[in-house]
């Protein structure tokens, strides 16, 4: 069972991966722009990832998203 949890790890990467914070920013990138920008509100990117408003803002922060 060991050579089961080796064996993809032996694999060479066609693309290089992301760290999971590249991942989550990437993410929210896509559903702001979804959204067009819009945080709060029962079309906004907070209720599609099921968060908080103010989490989500927070999350901007953090992850130095700006709006373009």
């Amino acid at each position: 069972m060991a050579d089961n949890l080796a064996g993809p790890a032996k694999r060479e990467m066609s693309t290089p991966l992301k760290s999971l914070q590249e991942i989550e920013t990437d993410h929210i990138i896509r559903v702001l722009e979804e959204t067009t920008w819009r945080i709060d509100g029962a079309k906004g990117a907070a209720l599609i990832l099921d968060m908080n408003p103010s989490t989500l803002r927070s999350r901007l922060r953090k992850l130095g998203i700006q709006k373009p």
